[in-house]
């Protein structure tokens, strides 16, 4: 079977793949796809068989394309510093809260590395006997049948990521088992992060979802962290990968270092001061937007002729944030534009970069994304770390060259 494929069949096979998982479409591998379907070519099924089975998305042609195209990259403490955060500030401004119980989940655990090491980062941070739970899902079954197994080689103990709390045993010359503790204390189950957690799962306090919506399209990104913020419980954190969104979901404010990309969930108390804050802040404005605007006086001697004076440019947080109300009414090539002008205009503003890039990644303009990283972080590079860069929120710059070096150094997302 080495002849072309039916152009029709790998159409479907990636639309059926896209609807699943909410992949954008360069980030489905077009060699992954082809290798499924030439397999099933293989033992004998005609292009018209499997076009008819992927009528039905949920089918187990559907089930191993998906699989086919899964990035299974994962280990134990990866990104360590979002399990210093959750010891050393979180989880102690939780049980000052008054919690009762601490959850977590790993949204997109693959084979159940940042499940687990969730699960001990919470054990070691809380008084003993303190009742602790964690869930891990994946949209791939067999990926959690591997980590309810609980061993685990040494792909899935890296030295980028610290040993930072008691996980696991040797067991062998090159193999681990998950601490009996630990494993008590987690559990696994298939879920999508396209449609709501089952309700018996209940609310956490700590959600890590990293290097997953890397992959989405910008729809099926917004979506995804809308219904991972209804599973939070007030005041409960979700952690993101490094430039998987690039402003502060709805409802929560940033917490910790920009290049955390951690996010607190306001409570009902602090969403009440928020609303009082702002009618108080309307009420004080209202008589000046009230006031009737006043008529221009008739020059009694006529005004000698002069050259109208040239607007200056907008300042480049007005056009980023217009570009920004393009993209949430959907209007991506407006908003290119609006960005591109901007980039031209302000070459040294920061957000401008970021979000021109990050504009073209999502919508597979990969190699246009690329100079502007570069170009973001050789700016980045030049200026203090802890200065405040402005823009629609004034964020350090260290915050900008993290983002670029993320970028850069995953070739272009992982």
């Amino acid at each position: 079977m080495s002849g072309a494929l039916d152009p029709r069949l790998l159409a479907r096979a990636r639309e059926v793949v896209a609807s699943i998982t909410g992949f954008r479409n360069d980030a489905i591998a077009a060699e992954a796809v082809e290798r499924v379907l030439r397999a099933e070519l293989g033992r004998g099924r005609s292009p018209a068989d499997l076009l008819g089975e992927l009528l039905h998305p949920v089918s187990h042609l559907g089930t191993a394309l998906v699989k086919a195209i899964l990035v299974g990259e994962t280990y134990f403490f990866r990104h360590p510093e979002h399990f210093r955060f959750i010891s050393h500030e979180a989880v102690p401004a939780a049980l000052q809260r008054g919690a009762l119980a601490l959850r977590g989940w790993s949204a997109g655990c693959a084979s159940g590395e940042e499940a687990y090491s969730l699960a001990a980062c919470l054990q070691a941070s809380v008084p003993h006997g303190f009742p602790v739970e964690v869930l891990g899902t994946d949209i791939h079954e067999a990926s959690l049948e591997s980590a309810r197994r609980a061993t685990y080689g040494t792909w899935s103990r890296r030295e980028s990521a610290p040993r930072l709390f008691p996980l696991y045993s040797e067991t062998g010359e090159r193999e681990v088992t998950i601490l009996p503790p630990v494993r008590r204390i987690t559990t696994f189950a298939q879920a999508n992060l396209l449609a709501p957690l089952p309700e018996r799962f209940g609310r956490f306090d700590f959600i890590l979802c990293r290097n997953v919506l890397t992959y989405f399209t910008p729809a099926a990104r917004d979506a995804a962290i809308s219904l991972l913020s209804r599973t939070l419980n007030p005041g409960g954190w979700l952690f993101l990968g490094a430039v998987e969104v690039d402003r502060v979901p709805a409802g929560m404010v940033r917490e910790g270092p920009p290049e955390l990309q951690a996010f607190r969930l306001l409570t009902p108390e602090e969403l009440h001061a928020r609303e009082a804050a702002a009618s108080r802040a309307a009420a004080r404005a209202w008589p000046v937007a009230a006031a009737p605007p006043r008529r221009p006086l008739t020059p009694l001697l006529p005004v000698p002729a002069r050259e109208e004076a040239v607007a200056p440019p907008p300042p480049p947080t007005r056009l980023h944030l217009n570009a920004l109300e393009r993209i949430e009414e959907g209007d991506e090539v407006g908003a290119s534009s609006v960005l591109e002008a901007l980039v031209r205009q302000a070459p040294d503003y920061l957000p401008g970069l970021l979000e021109l890039a990050l504009l073209r990644e999502r919508s597979g303009a990969r190699e246009g994304a690329v100079p502007l990283m570069r170009a973001l972080r050789s700016r980045a590079e030049r200026l203090p770390p802890d200065q405040l860069v402005e823009g629609p929120e004034a964020l350090p710059a260290r915050f900008y060259q993290a983002s670029a070096d993320a970028y850069l150094n995953q070739g272009a997302l992982e």
